[in-house]
């Protein structure tokens, strides 16, 4: 009887069409997850002053501010934010207990300021002339709560979290 060494070809051939097969899927989830890790935190960090800025706002006055001028934390409408792929984020007044944050990127074809170096259009083309829009709720103790909403032009795989 013949002693066995090693492995045999088709054994071979079977080990590296699995490697084929994980590396397939994992090569698409880690590009989604590199450009995640990427802009999340510029999504994040042009929304989150606003967001601070209201929930003291209501915190002490129980209510929303009817315009963004009452929040003196933060001031609305800049141009060319050097936020990033982040261009401008906006607050709207709905009600007393209801408001809108709306966070527009650049466009591919958009630049901004010369002071602003390392923001403009997002490398990933699924990020430029997007919308991130975040519902914002309040409750009659101050309370703020805030949810993103399904109108978002963001894909949802690059939607980051904003509270909920």
């Amino acid at each position: 009887m013949k002693l066995q060494k090693g492995f045999t070809l088709i054994e071979l051939m079977i080990v590296i069409a699995i490697i084929g097969i994980l590396a397939s899927v994992a090569i698409p989830q880690y590009k989604t997850y590199t450009t995640r890790a990427k802009t999340s935190p510029e999504l994040v960090g042009g929304v989150r002053p606003l967001q601070l800025a209201l929930a003291e706002y209501a915190a002490s006055e129980l209510a929303l501010p009817t315009a963004a001028t009452q929040l003196v934390q933060w001031q609305t409408g800049e141009v060319n934010n050097c936020l990033g792929l982040v261009k401008d984020v906006t607050y709207a007044y709905t009600s007393a207990t209801a408001g809108v944050i709306t966070a527009t990127t650049y466009t591919t074809a958009e630049k901004p300021a010369t002071e602003c170096t390392g923001a403009g259009p997002a490398d990933n083309v699924e990020l430029s002339n997007k919308t991130l829009i975040v519902n914002v709720t309040a409750n009659a103790n101050g309370a703020v709560f805030f949810a993103v909403d399904a109108a978002s032009t963001v894909p949802a795989k690059y939607i980051p979290k904003i509270g909920g």
